[in-house]
């Protein structure tokens, strides 16, 4: 056991980036390395303090080990630029195993190069378009008034469950026109099972959170596949509806890489997640935010109702350019997004020895082949150097300039 921990030490003592150009920092103990540290900061008032406090040590980019693997963590704005930049030549995209399991190899989170572009162009188009901004701005006032329709007085009302209804069945019809009823139910009851194990313990075993995950994932699949089986028979009148329409026009076309129906299918359920955690998180978020703030909240809900006010003169509905044209709306959505960091970082792994030039003093930095890295959005969110006072609500900060 203490040849072990020499050899660990020796190994911590020969990687202190003072002549190999990996950033310096500490590996920690045998097996667990600085893991138990970085979780118990994730339950903190400060969940940064992890990263501040090695920040201060060994400056913006620096080394660790993390949920079995050694790892640079980057918390520089320049070097994160780079890596989410590549085109899949330097890095992949690395995930935690549970994560890797459950969504498997041809998730759209792995995608590199030219089918990554293709995807993600494709869908980023449709959701760009005039005609869904129109159908989302409709499904959203539809599903927000139907949701007060339900409230009683005196009520408790969970904003939390009410942001999930709302934002899961707005992006389940926009990915598969599926609408409020049984189907919709089936669905968010079978995709609460499967996310749940997502971060959890990598053992499929009957019993075990990643088992019934899977086989949550497989019913998932089923019924999207019966979805798509059901819109091949038949030929499609109404032109582009959905993302499943989307994918089905691309399939059809002559092309080398053709899409597959299981590819389809599990990139569908994928495009779930966001309606039922990280879009009604935020929205939670921001409730509590406005709650705590009298006069943003004074200054965001009169700017809405001059809004109001004038569609109700004009007899209009409400339109995708009247959401943009809310200036302060606007930012009070980008300092919500600064500060909420639901997605606090991005997980990649070198394919080669790669070297980066940080922002501090032109420092450069290596990153070994096989290593993974960890770009920090959060550390650079609440860094002083990019915002004045970063722990302060302060939706006005972005009426003076413009930030990362």
């Amino acid at each position: 056991m203490w040849c072990w921990f020499w050899w660990w030490k020796r190994k911590v003592k020969d990687t202190n980036g003072e002549s190999s150009g990996v950033p310096k920092g500490s590996l920690g103990w045998p097996f667990i390395g600085e893991t138990l540290e970085f979780i118990a900061c994730g339950y903190n008032s400060r969940p940064l303090t992890f990263m501040d406090k090695r920040r201060a040590l060994y400056g913006k980019v620096f080394k660790s080990h993390l949920l079995g693997r050694p790892i640079i963590v980057s918390t520089d704005c320049e070097v994160n630029k780079v890596i989410l930049q590549n085109d899949g030549r330097m890095f992949t995209p690395y995930y935690p195993k549970s994560v890797a399991i459950l969504f498997g190899e041809s998730s759209i989170l792995k995608l590199n190069g030219n089918l990554h572009r293709r995807v993600h162009g494709l869908i980023g188009s449709f959701f760009k378009s005039h005609q869904t901004k129109a159908r989302i701005t409709k499904d959203i006032e539809e599903c927000v008034l139907l949701s007060i329709d339900n409230w009683n007085d005196g009520q408790l009302v969970y904003i939390q469950d009410e942001t999930k209804n709302i934002a899961f069945q707005v992006l389940v019809r926009a990915l598969m026109s599926v609408g409020p009823g049984d189907d919709l139910r089936y669905l968010k009851r079978e995709f609460r099972e499967f996310f749940s194990g997502l971060i959890c313990l990598p053992i499929n075993l009957p019993g075990t959170t990643l088992y019934k995950s899977l086989k949550a994932k497989k019913r998932l699949l089923k019924f999207v596949k019966n979805l798509i089986t059901g819109r091949m028979e038949r030929t499609n009148k109404n032109g582009i509806m959905d993302v499943i329409d989307v994918l089905l026009n691309e399939r059809s076309k002559e092309s080398e890489h053709k899409l597959s129906t299981d590819f389809i299918c599990g990139n569908i359920v994928e495009m779930m997640v966001p309606g039922d955690e990280s879009v009604p998180a935020v929205m939670t978020i921001a409730v509590k935010y406005l709650s705590d703030h009298p006069l943003v909240l004074n200054q965001l809900l009169e700017e809405n109702m001059e809004l109001k006010r004038k569609k109700s003169c004009l007899g209009e509905p409400y339109t995708w350019m009247d959401y943009v044209s809310l200036s302060f709306t606007q930012n009070v959505i980008n300092e919500t997004l600064r500060m909420a960091n639901i997605i606090n970082a991005a997980w990649r792994k070198a394919l080669k020895d790669v070297e980066i030039k940080g922002t501090f003093r032109g420092f450069r930095y290596l990153i070994p082949k096989g290593w993974c890295i960890l770009t920090s959005f959060s550390s650079i969110h609440m860094d002083e150097e990019n915002y004045k006072n970063p722990y302060q609500f302060d939706p006005w900060r972005w009426q003076v300039s413009s930030h990362l």
